[in-house]
């Protein structure tokens, strides 16, 4: 959960994502806007330089002029401003289900980061171990063939084993390393210390366990899918407003006028307040075929997104299918590798008292070690897959939040740490 509240708050991908939204559900105000008034002010001083000449009038007059002008205008109807307005709200509901999947992305990530350093952790660990073990055979086997009772078969195989361990451990080491590195770039700064799992997890069946109710959820709930409708439907709207092109529009219009103008060609001042208010209507004629081109293009772009529509659903079932097989294999395999480990912890105590009688080599005893130390591994590796799948699951049925995060928090021992970074 500490890490999970630190990638809220540092993560860049995050932050990125909510500024995002921030801006995208300003399509909702923005579409509206185009169904209120507008009010435009206006306003000029001006000096003019007049000549005027009638029958009855020849003379030059210098004065000023100013006008004010105030113009509301209403629009009555406009088919171009009500898609655009239907299109906004499409698009902040775009920007709600975009915010989502970027949450859900945040806890996938946050909680993968943090499990890999765990398995990581763990498999250096066992190396360490398996190390100190193969150790303590070659010494054994070096006691051995010095007093004669061994070859230099079981030496020179057990230093083999011994360099390779070593290997193996430099090998984890630099992994976990590159693990702590990946925690700390979403976090900006991971604990010093994480909580491990505590020695027994409990391995739970998804509920419900049916995999069609999961993908029935997934169709319903899904973020990734509600992306898609709401491109759809914005792109069913962009056809609707092109097509308003060939639509008249209805404007009301109101406006005050003032002028007040310092000569005229009377050569009288002028001053006069005017208010008006009007009916506009405007008719598109011909507009050299750009109506119908952007037409043409939107119902294009239309089956674009409806076909962009189906891929994500098929993705999403496929998706939530996998996360379910994953958890459901997931509780097989833990439990497999549980008795393997079990199994591998006799056959070694067997190997190691039958080469203490003489009846099996060292190359056994560093066979059956191997065997265990990569069980160990093997089911470190496969709780901690069985968890991140579970995660997988929730985020592709689209119910995956917070509440997760404490599910999983629950299952740490604090007691039991492993270096964050």
């Amino acid at each position: 959960l500490d890490v999970y509240r630190l990638a809220q708050t540092n993560d860049p991908a995050w932050a990125r994502a909510l500024a995002t939204h921030q801006a995208n559900i300003e399509k909702g105000p923005q579409g509206r806007a185009l169904l209120l008034p507008s009010v435009l002010f206006n306003a000029s001083a001006a000096k003019l330089d007049q000549d005027s000449k009638t029958a009855i009038i020849n003379d030059s007059s210098r004065y000023r002029s100013d006008t004010y002008s105030v113009q509301l205008t209403q629009p009555l109807y406009r088919k171009q401003n009500f898609a655009a307005y239907a299109q906004g709200l499409s698009g902040v509901s775009q920007a709600e289900a975009e915010l989502a999947i970027a949450r859900q992305d945040l806890i996938l990530r946050a909680g993968g980061a943090y499990f890999d350093v765990l398995t990581t952790q763990d498999a250096l660990d066992y190396t360490t171990a398996e190390k100190q073990a193969i150790a303590r055979q070659l010494a054994l086997a070096t006691r051995n063939y010095n007093v004669g009772t061994k070859t230099l078969v079981d030496v020179h195989e057990a230093q083999a084993r011994h360099d390779q361990a070593h290997a193996q451990e430099i090998v984890a080491g630099i992994d976990l390393n590159s693990k702590q590195e990946a925690l700390i770039q979403i976090t900006r700064g991971a604990p010093a210390a994480l909580a491990t799992l505590a020695a027994r997890l409990p391995l739970e069946m998804p509920e419900p366990a049916d995999p069609e109710k999961w993908t029935a959820a997934a169709q319903a709930q899904s973020p990734q899918i509600k992306v898609k409708e709401e491109a759809l439907e914005i792109a069913l709207q962009e056809i609707e407003k092109n097509r308003g092109g060939h639509y008249p529009t209805l404007d009301l219009v109101a406006s005050r006028s003032y002028s007040d103008a310092g000569g005229s060609v009377f050569g009288t001042p002028i001053e006069s307040t005017t208010d008006q208010i009007a009916l506009q209507v405007q008719v598109p004629l011909f507009q050299g075929g750009s109506v119908a081109s952007k037409v043409r293009e939107s119902l294009a772009k239309r089956d674009e997104a409806r076909e962009g529509l189906e891929q994500t659903r098929r993705e999403v079932t496929r998706q939530t299918r996998e996360a379910y097989v994953a958890v459901v294999s997931g509780i097989s395999r833990v439990k497999a590798l549980e008795q393997a480990l079990a199994s591998n912890q006799r056959a070694l105590e067997s190997t190691v008292q039958g080469f203490e009688t003489g009846v099996r080599t060292g190359i056994d005893v560093l066979n059956a070690q191997r065997d265990l130390y990569r069980t160990k591994r093997d089911l470190s590796q496969a709780r901690y897959n069985y968890l991140v799948s579970r995660l997988r699951l929730k985020a592709a049925a689209g119910t995956l939040g917070e509440d997760d995060v404490l599910v999983l928090n629950a299952l740490l021992d604090t007691n039991k740490v492993a270096s964050g970074k």
